[in-house]
């Protein structure tokens, strides 16, 4: 009989089996790795500069499937950051010179993206810092990483993979502000901690928010994550300080999910068929809820730039329709090649015509005063009463459909700056329920179907 131990050794044998690169994948990303290295180095006479491999292709870390190097180009600590971000940008266009396409991207200073043979290459130019605690830039601590890790790393690389791949089905995986989850490194710091992907997920099922994990005993300083994982070489820095508490819970309650009932479902997506029109519609009518969206044109920034924007305009729609008494159900934002499609599903198909306005306290006298002269000439449903120690009268709502009040107010709400032209000149569409269905992109109505089941993604 075949024990639950056994159970779950040969599914992760399985999932290894999958996400470990061949020799063939393998020698592919090392010759590509290895030419644009040696570009990078033939400037070192004259720039004094050195490459560096980094991220989980230095390590052998990597899902089989991901194409994806990172190249660093080191400075000496002396270089005047002006200088080191036009000759770095110069020094990595000439790296990449045979990419099928370049973008130049910005961390804490410009770097750039291309395409090489189908591989994506970050090259990347930070300060060749010996003491990480003297850093200049937040891509100095890369290097230090990229040290502590390798070390550290040996026999462990196919455990790093699993945990990768199970974040990855969970949707957790990513710490870029688009997902508020698990980067690499700190998949790889826990698997460190840890040991092996099975005492990590087992650990799991029990963290709370307020974890911390401390591999190299430095103390913790206070930090207000869900999840401290204190970074090696860095001791006053929070390697999950991006991961959300929700997506903390997520991997909490996929590790008791998965030691209850292992599955290689777990690592994998099962084949799923896209909901249908009719399934939607029919999802929409047994909820009896109502579903508006608002389109917008993309802005032309990155991901790290949008979404925080894209968070904070739905907080500031979400007060908007609180302010008016409409109530939410669900929300969410989908970014598609060209257009925005943020979407909400409310209680309410429409308000009565009368709205409860709660006054100032009675005692409050120059309030009360305020608050009895303003309404003393307007035209109410209601004479001022007193309720709960308050002065309380009953008007005529503005606003009674949730899509005048998008159209109105939409702009007056706070908005990220590369989100405000297209919301404050009107350059933005309301949807109602059959245009989200029927008018936007087949990817929108997917997500619809998932915001109202909240499947996975």
């Amino acid at each position: 009989m075949v024990t639950r131990e056994e159970e779950m050794q040969e599914i992760l044998d399985q999932v290894l089996s999958k996400i470990t690169p061949g020799d063939e994948e393998r020698v592919a990303m090392e010759r590509i790795a290895s030419r644009l290295l040696e570009r990078i180095n033939g400037f070192s006479d004259e720039h004094g500069v050195c490459g560096m491999l980094v991220g989980s292709a230095a390590r052998d870390t990597w899902v089989s499937g991901e194409h994806d190097i990172d190249l660093f180009i080191l400075f000496p600590e002396s270089t005047e950051r002006e200088r080191l971000e036009i000759v770095g940008l110069l020094i990595a266009g000439s790296v990449l010179s045979d990419a099928e396409r370049i973008e130049e991207r910005y961390a804490e200073h410009p770097y750039l993206h291309g395409v090489v043979n189908g591989y994506g290459v970050d090259v990347v130019p930070c300060f060749n810092i010996r003491d990480p605690s003297k850093i200049k830039s937040a891509v100095d601590r890369t290097p230090h990483h990229n040290s502590f890790v390798r070390e550290e790393i040996s026999g462990l690389e196919g455990d790093v993979r699993l945990t990768k791949q199970f974040l990855k089905r969970a949707g957790i995986y990513g710490s870029e502000l688009k997902i508020h989850g698990f980067s690499g490194y700190l998949a790889e710091l826990l698997i460190i901690h840890f040991r092996s992907f099975m005492n990590l997920v087992r650990d799991a099922v029990d963290w709370k928010p307020g974890e911390v994990i401390d591999i190299k005993g430095h103390g913790a300083r206070a930090h207000e994550n869900p999840l401290v994982v204190v970074d090696p070489t860095d001791p006053g820095r929070n390697v999950a300080a991006a991961l959300s508490l929700d997506n903390m819970c997520r991997f909490i309650d996929s590790a008791r999910n998965f030691l209850e009932d292992p599955k290689i479902e777990f690592f994998f997506k099962a084949h799923q068929t896209p909901p249908e029109l009719g399934e939607i519609r029919e999802l929409l009518h047994k909820r009896g809820s109502v579903l508006i969206g608002v389109q917008f044109q993309k802005p032309d920034v990155v991901d790290d730039i949008l979404y925080p924007q894209l968070e904070k305009m739905e907080r500031s729609t979400k007060k908007l329709f609180k302010m008016h008494d409409f109530r939410i159900i669900n929300t969410g934002s989908i970014v598609s090649k060209k257009n925005i499609y943020i979407i909400f599903e409310l209680f309410d198909r429409e308000l009565p015509s009368v709205k409860k306005h709660i006054g100032p306290p009675v005692w409050a006298r120059a309030d009360a005063e305020r608050f009895k002269a303003k309404y003393h000439e307007k035209k109410t449903l209601s004479q001022i009463y007193i309720k709960n120690g308050r002065y309380v009268i009953e008007i005529e709502r503005r606003y009674r459909t949730p899509g005048p009040l998008l159209r109105e107010e939409l702009s007056k709400c706070g908005l990220g700056k590369d989100l405000r032209d297209a919301i404050r000149e009107q350059k933005f569409q309301i949807l109602s329920k059959e245009e989200l269905l029927t008018k936007s992109d087949h990817e929108v109505r997917i997500f619809i179907h998932q915001l109202l089941t909240h499947n996975d993604p």
